[in-house]
């Protein structure tokens, strides 16, 4: 019975104990460790030394910084697959160092005078490219309605504010 009671009382002084010393502390967190978003940083606006902080190496560094000077940002963090030495796993990896692209305006290009780096920088794929080559072995493309014929409606409809002739 002894012990049955020294049990009760212990336990009943290390929760009230325990309540006292909880209530003269109060534990206040940074907004950076509760909003990890923080601390990621944001593609079209990062400079060089940020993404070399960030882990990201000098190579990769200095293919995000052109393709961004070529287009002028990127769209969707998807857009780095477009980026040669850039695969599904290197973009898996990279990912995690940016947050969510705001909107940005990409840059006009003239579909006569571009080379295919930028073409593929702008989404078109390989065939479409092949395309706009061998129609331009006849001649410039002139307007609107002749890209129309060469690539995709969905990818001339995604470049239309961006294609200069």
């Amino acid at each position: 019975m002894k012990k049955i009671v020294l049990s009760i009382l212990f336990f009943i002084l290390t929760t009230f104990s325990y309540s006292l010393v909880e209530s003269e502390f109060k534990v206040i967190e940074s907004k950076n460790t509760l909003d990890s978003k923080n601390l990621l940083l944001d593609i079209n606006t990062a400079t060089e030394s940020d993404l070399l902080k960030a882990g990201i190496s000098k190579g990769y560094v200095d293919k995000l910084l052109e393709y961004r000077d070529i287009t002028g940002g990127f769209q969707k963090l998807k857009d780095m697959i477009r980026i040669d030495g850039i695969g599904k796993k290197t973009f898996e990896r990279l990912k995690g160092k940016f947050k969510e692209v705001d909107k940005v305006k990409l840059k006009k290009f003239n579909i006569n005078k571009v080379d295919d780096k930028t073409l593929i920088y702008y989404g078109l794929s390989k065939k479409e490219i092949q395309n706009i080559r061998k129609y331009q072995e006849q001649g410039k493309i002139r307007n609107n309605l002749e890209i129309k014929k060469i690539i995709s409606e969905k990818r001339y409809e995604d470049l239309k504010d961006y294609i200069e002739y």
